[in-house]
């Protein structure tokens, strides 16, 4: 836009020739909490057993809130009371992040993400030795569509997937549940939608794992009318083994027990620390809040 002003010719024709491929079909990335696309990277549907659920688009659930400060992370050209005009918590929730990030970006160029190839799945990068080119395969992904595979020749490639790409659930407590015949919900964190409530209110549930979500989502369940939230600390030193005291007494952080059994009735959880049982009786909803692995 400054080269357009100045009329420098010169400068413009210098600028690279971008192109930005995108899977979802919307910018935001992984502050977006849409699940309408959720295909993997070889364009299938990421519901169907254990390894392709781990390999589906990772998303932030609809009830996030920030960890940080928001004072830590704005940006110096456009601030959040330039955004929203009025006062703000420090800690804020997730659809606000998004709406003030792409409001940034199109502050002085609305029509930016007009050249990002939405629903564009990149299945394949290699680099041509000879060519001293990069050699991109594509496949679009658009669910109105047929899948339509390309090849681009590029002379650089930046990677900008992020590190957050695929939900990590551990394999031997999902064949606990699973082979034991677990009746209740099990999910990811990723996936608390809209329904959370329903998976939550009045009910007892496990929560595996001991860091920031697993802190955020066992607040939630709170709010929302949890009866009892058992969270596992595998390791013992997560934030959640350290917070001292929780609201309405309704939580207990298990310190390196891990599922290894489901009572006959499906309905409750065995965990064992290597030396004891304890069964947790009633459990309505897993979550794993057990993170991500990099695109």
């Amino acid at each position: 836009k400054q080269f357009e002003k100045e009329g420098n010719s010169t400068a413009l024709a210098a600028l690279p020739d971008v192109t930005c491929f995108e899977q979802s079909s919307s910018p935001g990335g992984l502050w977006k909490s849409d699940r309408s696309n959720n295909k993997d990277n070889n364009g299938n549907d990421g519901n169907n057993g254990e390894q392709q659920q781990q390999q589906q688009p990772a998303n932030m659930y609809e009830a996030l809130w920030t960890n940080n400060p928001k004072e830590c992370f704005e940006f110096f050209d456009y601030t959040f009371d330039e955004h929203f005009g009025c006062a703000l918590p420090t800690y804020m929730p997730r659809q606000l992040i998004l709406e003030y990030m792409l409001a940034r970006c199109t502050k002085d160029n609305p029509t930016l993400f007009e050249d990002v190839k939405f629903n564009t799945s990149v299945t394949a990068v290699n680099y041509n030795e000879e060519l001293r080119k990069f050699i991109v395969q594509t496949m679009a992904v658009d669910q109105e569509t047929e899948s339509v595979t390309e090849t681009t020749i590029f002379d650089k490639c930046i990677w900008a997937a992020g590190e957050n790409g695929k939900l990590v659930i551990p394999q031997t407590i999902s064949n606990v549940l699973s082979s034991g015949g677990f009746k209740g919900r099990v999910m990811h964190s990723s996936e608390n939608g809209a329904d959370f409530d329903i998976c939550v209110r009045g009910k007892k549930i496990l929560i595996i794992g001991d860091s920031y979500s697993a802190e955020d989502l066992t607040l939630t369940s709170i709010k929302l009318g949890v009866e009892t939230v058992d969270l596992c600390s595998r390791s013992g030193n997560g934030i959640t083994y350290d917070t001292g005291c929780w609201p309405e007494d309704k939580v207990d952080v298990h310190r390196a027990y891990m599922p290894t059994g489901v009572t006959d009735d499906g309905c409750g959880i065995i965990l064992n620390n290597g030396t004891k049982d304890m069964i947790m009786e009633d459990i309505a909803t897993v979550i794993y809040c057990t993170g991500y692995s990099k695109n």
